[in-house]
C-alpha cells in the first residue's frame, strides 16, 4: 500500500536497467510502475508505461514481456470504455501464449474469462477463433 516508496524503488531500478542496457528488466520495470499508476487510478501514465514496455518487449522479441503488457493493457482499454481493444489485447495475448504455453498468462487469462462470464480458456479460444 506505500505506492510513493514502491515507485521511488522502481524509478531507481529502471534506472539502473537503462544505465546497464537490460532491456529485458527495463520493459518488466515499465509494466511494473504501470500498475501503481493503474492502481491510484492514473489511467493515462499508466497507459503511457505501458506502451513504453511493449514497444521494448516487441524490439527484443520477448514474447512473455508481450503477454504481460498487452494482458495490463487491456484492463486499461476497458477501464477507459475502450472493450474493443482490450478484447483485442487478450485474445492477442492468448494467441501468443496459447502457442508458446506462457503458463501465467493462460493462468491469468482463465481467472478473467471466468470474471466476464466466461469458461476459462474456451472463452478466449472461441474469441480467438471469431477472430479469424
Amino acid at each position: 500500500g506505500d505506492y510513493e516508496t514502491a515507485l521511488k524503488y522502481l524509478e531507481d531500478s529502471l534506472k539502473i536497467r537503462q544505465e546497464i542496457g537490460d532491456k529485458s528488466g527495463e520493459g518488466t520495470t515499465l509494466n511494473n510502475i504501470s500498475q501503481i499508476y493503474y492502481t491510484r487510478g492514473e489511467y493515462d501514465t499508466a497507459l503511457k508505461y505501458l506502451e513504453d514496455s511493449l514497444k521494448i518487449s516487441q524490439e527484443i522479441g520477448d514474447k512473455s514481456g508481450i503477454c504481460a503488457t498487452l494482458y495490463n493493457l487491456g484492463y486499461i482499454y476497458m477501464v477507459n470504455k475502450e472493450h474493443a481493444k482490450a478484447f483485442s489485447n487478450w485474445i492477442t495475448v492468448y494467441k501468443i501464449a496459447n502457442k508458446m504455453r506462457e503458463a501465467q498468462a493462460l493462468q491469468n487469462l482463465e481467472s478473467l474469462a471466468i470474471k466476464l462470464g466466461g469458461k476459462g480458456l474456451e472463452f478466449w479460444e472461441e474469441l480467438a477463433t471469431k477472430e479469424k
